[in-house]
């Protein structure tokens, strides 16, 4: 392969790789840098008179200079061409890996030298660390759920012969507790085989006309078992707004705090009310706030902040996971689910959620 030989104007050249995202590197047969462009002043955080006249070598950690660097150009030289991973290292001794490019080539027929291309890996790498956890996470969630199945046999073995012993004469204390363990077993094993295979959201434009709809039919219906008033307050104008969410899901956590809403009631006879409640913020990234209130019994301020916990409840026969799968739901859908509460006056659980944020360029014709 023979080596590139190169005729340009000096400006032009420097023009367009001013222009380039990646950092562009040239070096003299010396090994001493004599042009860069500005995205290589940013990727290295110096100026480019700085980067200029400097050594190659102090580009690259000092470890890799006296053997890596050395074979690297040994290669550009002998094949013309060279790519691979480096960690790189700024004049103020911050690190970074690149992806680097090396060529080979000669201008004017007189001078040699190299080209370098780097692209800033850190963003690359931190995904690549993301999808590792991701994947160890998911793991995890097959082994609990083969887990919950292998629990789920003999749980209901139990509760089975539990219910035979105690249909066929009137059950004793210990008969009883073991088929009431046996029943709260398998509803944890339920709820905990819901929460791992919760789907992943998939927000959609949704306007919030329909999502008033959904809570004045879907939402207001899920009450009525409890005895429990429903109260709607909102601005009309605020129809008009649009969010960015999964319904499905979204529906799925509100189910989840009205249902503890009227848990919170404690079986009061009357006095029951489930307020819902939508409001528009002055928070540019949460701009639209929901409120489920009640007013139960409420919740201690030294229990709040064990409330999102798993399995945490203060209820008997309780599972405790609807404020944190409802937190689940909302956070993965960039919201956030905030609780506030007074002992003897009732709970609030606050939505806070994001807008459709297409821009109008993708929205409305020009």
């Amino acid at each position: 392969m023979n080596a590139k030989t190169i005729h340009f104007e000096p400006k032009l050249i420097g023009d367009l790789l001013d222009i380039i995202h990646n950092a562009i590197i040239v070096i003299n047969s010396e090994n001493r840098i004599v042009f860069t462009n500005s995205r290589t002043a940013e990727m290295f955080k110096a100026s480019v008179d700085e980067l200029k006249t400097s050594d190659f070598f102090n580009l690259f950690m000092p470890d890799d200079r006296e053997i890596m660097v050395t074979n690297i150009l040994h290669i550009i030289r002998k094949d013309h061409e060279f790519e691979g991973e480096a960690m790189l290292r700024r004049p103020d001794g911050s690190t970074f890996m690149g992806m680097i490019s090396g060529t080979y080539f000669q201008w004017d027929n007189s001078q040699a030298g190299m080209a370098f291309s780097i692209h800033d890996l850190t963003e690359m790498k931190a995904i690549e660390q993301s999808l590792r956890c991701s994947e160890r996470i998911a793991f995890l969630g097959h082994l609990v759920d083969d887990i919950s199945h292998q629990i789920r046999n003999p749980v209901m073995v139990i509760g089975g012969f539990a219910r035979r012993l105690a249909s066929k004469d009137r059950p004793s204390k210990k008969i009883q507790a073991i088929l009431n363990e046996a029943n709260h077993l398998e509803q944890l094993l339920d709820t905990l085989n819901n929460f791992i295979r919760l789907r992943c959201p998939m927000p959609e434009r949704l306007p919030m006309a329909e999502l008033i709809h959904m809570a004045e039919t879907t939402l207001r219906s899920k009450i009525e078992p409890y005895g429990c008033n429903w109260i709607s307050e909102y601005d009309e104008s605020i129809r008009d707004e649009d969010l960015l969410i999964d319904k499905a899901l979204m529906a799925e956590a509100l189910e989840a705090i009205i249902i503890n809403a009227c848990e919170a009631y404690n079986g009061a006879a009357e006095g029951k009310d489930v307020i819902f409640q939508i409001n528009s913020t002055n928070d540019p990234a949460l701009p639209y706030l929901i409120n489920i209130t009640d007013h139960g019994v409420g919740i201690p301020h030294e229990t709040l902040q064990h409330i999102f916990g798993h399995f945490y409840s203060s209820k008997t026969k309780h599972i405790g996971m609807g404020l944190t799968l409802a937190q689940k739901i909302v956070e993965e859908q960039r919201g956030a689910l905030t609780v506030s509460s007074k002992v003897g006056e009732g709970t609030t659980v606050s939505f806070h959620l994001v807008k459709e944020r297409r821009r109008p360029i993708r929205t409305t014709k020009l």
